[in-house]
C-alpha cells in the first residue's frame, strides 16, 4: 500500500549543497497527441487518449515535492502526510475516498496507491470505468481534494502513527540499514543523509499537528502540482472538467520557493564501509558522481544512448569473466543510477567470493579499464544496435497495448525531470536514427569519459563477522593505480557461427485435429509424434505470441534423495547453454530475436514458458526443440553454481528471513523429508550426473506434453509447429502422472514460536489453514473471496484500528492437484509487545467466518472488482494463454462471460459463510511465530 515503488529505496536519498532554483527543461516538443496545459493557478495537466485497457482510464497526481522539503522537526512527515490523504477531506470523510472507489471496482492497493520519495510524491488511481460519468467526476474531486484539503484531523493523526511506526519496522531490513550507513558517505554535507523518506520514529511518535499542517500547506499547492489522465476519454472533453474542478484552487501569493539541490563536489576518492549481521553477501561498488544535464535536447539523447551501449557491451563482458572458474567474484554489473534530481552516478559493483573482495574489485576495474583504453570491438558494436534496434521494432508493433499507468509514469517524469515525450514513432525516428548514426570512434570516445579522478566513492556492504579482512581505502587506490599502470590486452572473441541446428528437419504429418471446448478460435493438433498442440490466434496484441507446455510428474517422480539436484536441474540447463552453443555464444546468436524459452520442472508439472514476436517465432521452437533434444549441462556451470551456494552458507545462520521460511516449510508438510531447504546438505548433496539425469528424464517425451501458442499466429506458421514440436522424440506407451505423497501438516493444530537475533525487533506471523475439500469452480471463486474479505477485516482491525501492523498478506485459495484441498493463509510483521493481542485478533477473525456473515457491501465491493478484472484481462493474451493451460493442465472448463458472471453472482453471504464454517471445522492450522531475541535496537 502506499510508499515506495521498487525504484525509491535508490532515489529516496537524493542530495544537497548548492542550492538550485533552475528546474529541468527540454527543448523536445511534447506528444502532440497530449492536450496540455497550466491553469492560472499554477496547476499543470496533461491528458492523453489510450485504449490500452479499454473503457478504462488512470487518474495521476504528482506533487513536485517530498522528504527534501521538511525541517528537521518534519522529518518523515511528507510520507506520513501521503497517508493522511488517504484519511478523510473536504468532500471524502473518513475512508470516503477508498469506500467510493471499491464500490465501483477499483481496489485500494492495487489500483489507488501513492508513494513519497525525497523529491516527489504521486498518487494514482488506476483502471476507472470511464463509461460511469459520476465517477469520473468523483475520482477528478479525489484529486481536487489532495491539492489542498486534506482533513487532517488529530485522531486520524494519532490513528496513523502506529501504521507509520509499523512500517518503519518493516522497511528496517539488512539491505535497508547497509543502504542507510553508505549514504552518510555518498551524501557527505548534505541534507540529504539524514533523510530516508519514512523519518524519525521519534519523530512520527511526538511531532505536534501543527508540524504536519505546516508543511502541507507550505508545500501541497498547485503550482506544484500536476493531473495527469490516460485512458479512453475524450481528452477535450475531460480538459473542460479539469478547468472546471480544479482553477478554484487558489494560490498564496506568499509562497516558499521550491529549491533544488546539487552533489557536494570532492576531489578524489571517498569511502565507507557498512556492515550488518544480516547481510547476505559482500560486495563492493566504485560511483562516479555525474551532473544530470537541465537542459534535454538531442545531444542529451545521443549521450544516453551511448551510455545505454557502453552498459551493455560492459556487461556482457563481465558475464564472461563471472563465467569462467577462477573468477573472484559472484557478480559483477555497471549502472547508470539516478541520486538527485540534479546528479546522476555510474556503478561498477561487483559481489565477491568469500574472502576475495579485493580479487573481486582487481576484476572489474581492470574490465572497466580495458574498455577505457581500447574501446569496444566492431562486432560488438554491430550486435548491440542490433539488438536495441530489435527492440525498438518490437515495441513500435506492440505500441497499442502499452498501458494507461505507463504512458502516465512517464508523464509524470516530462514533469518532473523534463524527461522527453514523444509520439511513439516519433520517439522510434529519433532513437533509431541516433543508434545508426553512432560510429565506433564516437562510442569509445565517450568510455573515455566516464571514469573521472575525482568525484570517485566507493561503498563497501559486508556481514560484520568479516569485517577486518575487508579492504581500507588505501588498499582499493592502490588497486586502481595498479590495474591503471598495467599492461592490458584489447578485448577479443572468436564468434561462433555454427546454426542453431546443425541437422535438416521436415514438418512431421498432423495425425488428428480437436477443438477446444467452448472457445472456438482456438484449435488443437495432434502431431505425427503424438505431441498435442493448441493454438489460439489472437489480435490482442499485434506482435506478440505467448508460449506454454506442461506434462504431469515433476520432482514427485524424483527419489527422495535425489531431490536436491532435481532442484538445479533446470536452471542448470538454461545456464550452460543449448546445442553447439556455450551461454555466452547462445546470447550472441540471440542478438536481435525477440524470443524466449525457458524450462522449469515444478513439484507436480514439468514444462516450458516462453514467448516470441511473429518474425521470431521460429527461433522459440528452435529453443524448444533444442532443450528436448540437445540440452547443455556445464561442469563448469555446475561449479560456478556450486561456489556461490557454498559461499551462501556463511550468512545464511543470521539470515531471519530465511529461519522464517524454513520452519514455514517444515511446519506445512509436518517435517517430511521431501521437504527441501537450502543448507549444508543441500550443497554438499549437489550432484550434476543426477541433475542431468533427472532433466533428461523429465524433459523428454513430446506426446506426454500439450504446446499452448497463443497470439498472432498465422496459419503458415503451423507448419513450423509441426517442423520442430512434431521432430521431438517421443515415446506414446509412456504416459506419466504426479505422485500424491500427502504431504500436510500434522493434525490439529501446529504451533512452532521461536526467537532470533535482530538489529530492528519485531514479531513476524504466520498463520495457514489447510484441509481436503470437494473442487469446484464455485468454492474456487469463493476461497478468493474469503481471502479478500479477511483482508478487509484486518485492514480495519488490525491495520487502521490498532495500528499493529503496516499490513496483513491474506490469500485464499482451492487447488486441484494434487488433490482437492483448501489453503487459507496470512501473514504480517508487528511490534513483539503487540503480538498476543493482535493474534488473538486474527484468530478471532478466523472463527467468525463461520458465526458472522460477511459486511454485504464488503462482499459487492469484491465482486465487482472481479468482474472489473476479468472484463480487463480477457482482451490479453495472457488471460487466454492461462485459460488454456487450465484447461488441459488441471482439467478445468472454460466459462464465457455469461458463465463466470453466473458464478460471481451466485456468490452469497450465506454461501461464503458455508465454506467458511467447513474451513474452520475441517482444517488443521499452522501457526508460527518469530520474535525477537532480546530487545536490542529501537
Amino acid at each position: 500500500m502506499y510508499t515506495y515503488k521498487k525504484q525509491i529505496i535508490v532515489a529516496a536519498i537524493t542530495l544537497s549543497s548548492q542550492l538550485m532554483f533552475s528546474q529541468f527543461k527540454t527543448t523536445i516538443p511534447l506528444n502532440k497527441n497530449v492536450t496540455s496545459g497550466k491553469l492560472e493557478n499554477g496547476l499543470t495537466y496533461y491528458i492523453l487518449h489510450n485504449e490500452e485497457p479499454k473503457d478504462r482510464a488512470s487518474f495521476y497526481f504528482v506533487q513536485n515535492v517530498g522528504a527534501i522539503l521538511e525541517d528537521d522537526s518534519q522529518n518523515g512527515l511528507a510520507h506520513f502526510l501521503e497517508h493522511m490523504a488517504f484519511n478523510g477531506t473536504e468532500h471524502f470523510k473518513g475512508k470516503g475516498i477508498i469506500k467510493m472507489l471499491e464500490k465501483n471496482g477499483v481496489s485500494f492497493g492495487k489500483e489507488i496507491n501513492a508513494f513519497t520519495a525525497t523529491d516527489e510524491t504521486i498518487y494514482n488511481i488506476s483502471k476507472v470505468p470511464v463509461k460511469n460519468e459520476k465517477l469520473i467526476d468523483s475520482t477528478l474531486w479525489v484529486l481536487h481534494d489532495w491539492s489542498g484539503s486534506l482533513s487532517l484531523t488529530d485522531a486520524e493523526i494519532d490513528a496513523e502513527r502506529g501504521v507509520i511506526r509499523e512500517e518503519w519496522r518493516t522497511r528496517r531490513t539488512s539491505d535497508f540499514r547497509l543502504k542507510k550507513q553508505n549514504d552518510q558517505t555518498l551524501y557527505e554535507g548534505s541534507k540529504y543523509k539524514n533523510r530516508d523518506v519514512i523519518g524519525d520514529l521519534n519523530i512520527i511518535n511526538t511531532f505536534k499537528y501543527k508540524e504536519i499542517k505546516d508543511y502541507y500547506k507550505k508545500w501541497y499547492r498547485p503550482d506544484l502540482q500536476a493531473v495527469i489522465i490516460v485512458g479512453d476519454i475524450d481528452p477535450a472533453a475531460m480538459e473542460k472538467k479539469v478547468k472546471s474542478i480544479f482553477s478554484g484552487i487558489p494560490l498564496n501569493k506568499n509562497r516558499a520557493e521550491r529549491t533544488y539541490f546539487d552533489v557536494p563536489k570532492h576531489s578524489g576518492l571517498t569511502f565507507n564501509i557498512a556492515t550488518d549481521k544480516e547481510a547476505n553477501n559482500t560486495s563492493i561498488s566504485l560511483r562516479y558522481i555525474k551532473d544530470e544535464p537541465v537542459v534535454r535536447d538531442e545531444t542529451v539523447t545521443f549521450k544516453n544512448v551511448l551510455g545505454s551501449f557502453y552498459n551493455s557491451i560492459l556487461n556482457n563482458r563481465f558475464k564472461e569473466l563471472t563465467l569462467k572458474k577462477e573468477s573472484a567474484s559472484l557478480a559483477i554489473q555497471s549502472y547508470f543510477s539516478s541520486i538527485s534530481r540534479l546528479n546522476t552516478s555510474f556503478n561498477i559493483t561487483a559481489v565477491a567470493k568469500k574472502g576475495k573482495l579485493s580479487e573481486a574489485f582487481t576484476e572489474a576495474y581492470t574490465e572497466a579499464e580495458r574498455f577505457k583504453r581500447f574501446g569496444a570491438t566492431k562486432a560488438e558494436l554491430d550486435r548491440t544496435k542490433k539488438d536495441f534496434i530489435s527492440s525498438y521494432d518490437d515495441f513500435i508493433k506492440n505500441k497499442d497495448k502499452v498501458d494507461n499507468d505507463t504512458w502516465a509514469d512517464k508523464l509524470a517524469d516530462y514533469f518532473l525531470l523534463a524527461k522527453p515525450f514523444l509520439a511513439v514513432q516519433d520517439d522510434y525516428d529519433l532513437v533509431v536514427r541516433t543508434i545508426n548514426k553512432m560510429t565506433l570512434e564516437d562510442l569509445n570516445a565517450y568510455a573515455k569519459t566516464i571514469q573521472t579522478p575525482d568525484n570517485q566513492v566507493v561503498l563497501i556492504k559486508s556481514p560484520e563477522p568479516i569485517e577486518k579482512e575487508l579492504p581500507k581505502k588505501e588498499d582499493v587506490q592502490a588497486i586502481m593505480a595498479k590495474v591503471e599502470a598495467s599492461t592490458l590486452e584489447p578485448y577479443s572473441k572468436k564468434e561462433n557461427t555454427s546454426p542453431m541446428i546443425d541437422k535438416e528437419l521436415t514438418p512431421a504429418p498432423i495425425r488428428s485435429t480437436f477443438a477446444v471446448p467452448g472457445i472456438s478460435d482456438a484449435k488443437g493438433y495432434v502431431l505425427a509424434n503424438g505431441a498435442k498442440v493448441v493454438v489460439l490466434p489472437t489480435a490482442y496484441s499485434q506482435d506478440q505470441i505467448l508460449f506454454s507446455s506442461f506434462s504431469k510428474g515433476g520432482k514427485s517422480l524424483v527419489k527422495t534423495e535425489d531431490l536436491i539436484s532435481a532442484e538445479i536441474a533446470a536452471s542448470l540447463t538454461r545456464s550452460s547453454g543449448l546445442g553447439n552453443f556455450d551461454i555466452t555464444a547462445l546470447r550472441e546468436k540471440l542478438t536481435g530475436k525477440v524470443a524466449q524459452a525457458a524450462p522449469f520442472i515444478g513439484t507436480n508439472m514439468e514444462g516450458f514458458d516462453g514467448s516470441s514476436n511473429h518474425q521470431d517465432f521460429e527461433t522459440l521452437l528452435q529453443l524448444t526443440y533444442l532443450y528436448f533434444e540437445k540440452p547443455r549441462f556445464d561442469p563448469n556451470i555446475f561449479s560456478l553454481l556450486k561456489e556461490k551456494y557454498q559461499d551462501r552458507l556463511s550468512t545464511i545462520a543470521k539470515d531471519n528471513t530465511k529461519a522464517f521460511n524454513d520452519t514455514v516449510a517444515l511446519a506445512n508438510s509436518n517435517h517430511n523429508p521431501r521437504t527441501i531447504l537450502f543448507n549444508e546438505k543441500f550443497v554438499e548433496n549437489m550432484n550434476f550426473e543426477k541433475a542431468e539425469s533427472i532433466y533428461k528424464g523429465r524433459i523428454k517425451n513430446a506426446s506426454d506434453f500439450t504446446f499452448v501458442f497463443v497470439g498472432n499466429i498465422t496459419e503458415d506458421q503451423i507448419g513450423l509447429i509441426q517442423k520442430y514440436i512434431g521432430n521431438i522424440t517421443s515415446n506414446e506407451s509412456v504416459k506419466e502422472n504426479f505422485i500424491d505423497y500427502n504431504i500436510n501438516p500434522k493434525k490439529g493444530k501446529t504451533t512452532v514460536h521461536f526467537n532470533r537475533a535482530m538489529e530492528i525487533p519485531k514479531t513476524t506471523a504466520y498463520v495457514n489453514l489447510t484441509g481436503a475439500a470437494k473442487y469446484s469452480q464455485q468454492d474456487a471463486l469463493e476461497m478468493y473471496v474469503i481471502g479478500e474479505l479477511l483482508s478487509k477485516r484486518f485492514l480495519q482491525t488490525i491495520r487502521e484500528e490498532e495500528g499493529g501492523s503496516y499490513g496483513v498478506s491474506v490469500e485464499g485459495s482451492l487447488s486441484k492437484f494434487p488433490k482437492p484441498s483448501f489453503n487459507l493463509s496470512l501473514s504480517f510483521d508487528c511490534n513483539p509487545e503487540k503480538k498476543e493481542r493482535l493474534m488473538e485478533i486474527i484468530w478471532k477473525e478466523l472463527n467468525q467466518i463461520k458465526t458472522n456473515l460477511p459486511i454485504a457491501s464488503d462482499l459487492e465491493d469484491i465482486k465487482k472488482a472481479m468482474l472489473k478484472k476479468r472484463e480487463e484481462s480477457k482482451i490479453t493474451n495472457s488471460f487466454w494463454s492461462s485459460i488454456l493451460s487450465s484447461i488441459y493442465m488441471y482439467d478445468n472448463p472454460y466459462n464465457n462471460d455469461a458463465e463466470y458472471a453466473k458464478l460471481i453472482n451466485n456468490i452469497s453471504a450465506k454461501s461464503i459463510q458455508k465454506l467458511g464454517t467447513y474451513i474452520i471445522n475441517n482444517s488443521n492450522s499452522v501457526e508460527v511465530l518469530m520474535n525477537p531475541e532480546s530487545k536490542a535496537g529501537k
